[in-house]
C-alpha cells in the first residue's frame, strides 16, 4: 500500500474504528434505499410518494433520470468503500458531498440514539472527543451542496462561486485539500 497523506490519517485517526464502521453501514444503507427508490420512481419526478432518500435531497435533483439516481447511489458506495478500506470516507465530488451529509446524519442518530439536532451538536463538555459533530466540520471542504435546498432550480446556474451545484455536474470530480489513494 501506498504511504497516506499525513492529513489523511490524522482525518481516519479522528473518526476512529466506532464512527468509522457506523459510517460505512449508513453509507451501504442509504446506497441500496437511492437504488430502491430510482426503480420505484423509474422515470418519474419526485413528488408524493413514499421514497427512503430521493425526497430528502433538494428539490433540483427531483426530476433527474434513474441513471443520475443510480450515480448517486453509487457515490454512498464508494464512500462506504473507502471507508471500509482506509477508515474515513471523503468525498470527491458534489454527489458524494451530498450523499455524506446524509451519511453522516444517519451514523449519529444511529450510534447515539439522539435526535438528530442532538445527535449532531456540539458538546457542552469541549473536552469530550469522539462527537459527531466534529467530523461535520472535518470531512468537509465547505457546505456549498446545502445551499441547494435554499435555491431555486433556476437560480443554481446563476449562483456565483457554485462550483458542480448542477445536478448534470455533481459526478465530476474535484481537487480535495491533500492527496487521497486511489480507489480500488
Amino acid at each position: 500500500m501506498t504511504e497516506l497523506d499525513p492529513e489523511f490519517v490524522d482525518l481516519i485517526n479522528t473518526i476512529g474504528p466506532r464512527r468509522a464502521q457506523a459510517l460505512a453501514v449508513a453509507a451501504y444503507e442509504i446506497a441500496e434505499q437511492i437504488r430502491t427508490d430510482a426503480d420505484l420512481l423509474d422515470t418519474e419526478a419526485v413528488s408524493g410518494q413514499q421514497l427512503q432518500v430521493l425526497a430528502a435531497l433538494p428539490p433540483c435533483t427531483f426530476t433527474q433520470s434513474r441513471f443520475w439516481r443510480y450515480q448517486l447511489a453509487e457515490c454512498a458506495t464508494r464512500l462506504a468503500n473507502d471507508t471500509r478500506q482506509w477508515g474515513a470516507p471523503v468525498p470527491r465530488c458534489t454527489g458524494e458531498e451530498m450523499v455524506l451529509h446524509l451519511i453522516l446524519t444517519r451514523a449519529a442518530l444511529t450510534d447515539t440514539g439522539l435526535p438528530a439536532a442532538r445527535a449532531m451538536a456540539w458538546p457542552e463538555n469541549t473536552d469530550t472527543p469522539d462527537t459527531w459533530a466534529d467530523l461535520a466540520t472535518d470531512l468537509f471542504q465547505d457546505d456549498d451542496v446545502l445551499a441547494l435546498y435554499d435555491l431555486p432550480a433556476e437560480a443554481i446556474t446563476k449562483w456565483v462561486g457554485g462550483v458542480n451545484l448542477e445536478p448534470a455536474e455533481w459526478f465530476t470530480e474535484f481537487t480535495t485539500p491533500y492527496p487521497l489513494p486511489e480507489r480500488t
